[in-house]
């Protein structure tokens, strides 16, 4: 049996910033149309959820509960199927999961929730919860989907722990800087050298997915001024390609064998 094409380092970088833009879309679209409730954000839904209890307000503690509640939910069930299909010998997994993100935010845009100033107007029905339900568990989906990035870890639906690993990346690259001109080696030689240094590349690509999680949430803002919840029907035509892509290369093998305990992910950048 011939064996699958994989998706190349390259390839797999593309797709995650990808998939950042579409975190960062669906959560601006989420956060207005929700009316301040993150459905990729829990760090954020987590200090609401503390100033909720701390408030005694049991109406707003329930949207908050709902949203991490399947965001985790849709986060472990991903993670268990990616365990299972390595179990199997499943490769092409990454259509699954993606295909489920679709049908989450098909449902989402096709439900008749009348808006007010771009948000749901009525907070209190259970099809609100059951929105709240849809987005988050659809963006759990997302952030199990695709997490390893050669050494790197990058997580496609929050950038906090990407802005502190830039930071981190950043620092280290400029202390290389600082020693390798102690040697007076010329600046050209200097830049070269960053550009396939660990740290240099982390840098600008750590850099590069919290741009694109910005321009996301940017678009997704802009969309839902003009087309309402159309304005999800972008990042679910962005799915649908990658679904199509993993039937031909595979986006998930890395998560598989990690799953799996097959061997340490290839690298996406110079070590």
């Amino acid at each position: 049996m011939t064996q699958p094409i994989h998706l190349s380092p390259i390839d797999r970088r593309i797709t995650a910033l990808l998939l950042t833009s579409i975190g960062g879309f669906v959560d601006a679209v989420g956060w207005i149309a929700l009316l301040q409730v993150f459905t990729a954000n829990m760090s954020g839904n987590s200090i609401h959820l503390g100033m909720a209890v701390g408030n005694l307000d049991f109406f707003l503690l329930r949207r908050f509960l709902c949203a991490i509640a399947a965001y985790i939910v849709g986060l472990v069930l991903t993670r268990a199927t990616l365990e299972i299909a390595a179990r199997v010998g499943l490769r092409r997994i990454a259509s699954i999961t993606f295909s489920v993100e679709i049908v989450l935010l098909l449902l989402f845009v096709q439900v008749s929730a009348p808006l007010r100033d771009g948000h749901i107007a009525d907070q209190t029905t259970l099809l609100y919860l059951g929105m709240v339900v849809m987005l988050a568990f659809a963006m759990g989906i997302q952030t199990g989907t695709l997490t390893h990035l050669g050494p790197l870890t990058v997580y496609t639906t929050f950038v906090t722990g990407t802005l502190t690993k830039t930071a981190e990346s950043f620092t280290r690259a400029m202390f290389w800087i600082h020693d390798t001109r102690k040697s007076a080696t010329p600046w050209s030689d200097i830049w070269r050298g960053l550009r396939s240094h660990p740290d240099g590349f982390a840098t600008a690509f750590l850099s590069g997915v919290w741009l694109c999680y910005v321009a996301g949430a940017a678009l997704g803002t802009a969309a839902l001024r003009t087309w309402e919840l159309r304005a999800v029907y972008f990042p679910i035509a962005i799915l649908c390609c990658l679904v199509l892509l993993d039937l031909v290369r595979p986006i998930a093998f890395e998560e598989e064998q990690e799953q799996h305990g097959g061997g340490k992910p290839q690298p996406t950048g110079p070590e």
